[in-house]
C-alpha cells in the first residue's frame, strides 16, 4: 500500500472531523487544528492565533501576549462548553470576546506608539 496514494485516509479524517463534538472542535481550534463551526468564534480564534504568531514581536512581548490571549481562548472554550446547544449564544459571546480582543490590540498599539 502506498500511504500517499489512498483517499481512504482523507475520507476517514473527514468523517472523524464530522463526528467531533463542538467542544472537541473548540479544543482543536485552540491548539490550531480546526474550526469550531460558528463563524464569529472561528474569526476571533483566527485573529488571536495570528496575533500570537506575530513575527515582529520580541520574546517578552510574545510571552505577555501569550498569557493574555490564552486567557481569552480559555474563555471562548468555556463558553463553547456552556453553550454548545445554543449557537446564537455562542456567536454573541464570541462577538464579545472579539470586542475585548480588539480593545487589547488598540491598547497594545497605543503603548507601542509612545
Amino acid at each position: 500500500m502506498n500511504p500517499f496514494a489512498g483517499s481512504k485516509t482523507s475520507d476517514s479524517t473527514n468523517s472523524a472531523q464530522k463526528d467531533k463534538t463542538l467542544t472537541d472542535k473548540a479544543v482543536d481550534t485552540a491548539v490550531g487544528e480546526s474550526k469550531i463551526g460558528v463563524p464569529e468564534c472561528d474569526e476571533v480564534m483566527d485573529a488571536i492565533t495570528a496575533e500570537m504568531n506575530n513575527p515582529d514581536d520580541d520574546f517578552v512581548t510574545k510571552a505577555v501576549k501569550a498569557t493574555i490571549l490564552n486567557r481569552i481562548k480559555d474563555g471562548i472554550r468555556e463558553s463553547v462548553e456552556q453553550n454548545k446547544q445554543d449557537t446564537k449564544e455562542m456567536a454573541k459571546t464570541c462577538k464579545e470576546f472579539k470586542t475585548q480582543f480588539e480593545k487589547y490590540k488598540a491598547e497594545e498599539k497605543d503603548k507601542q506608539a509612545k
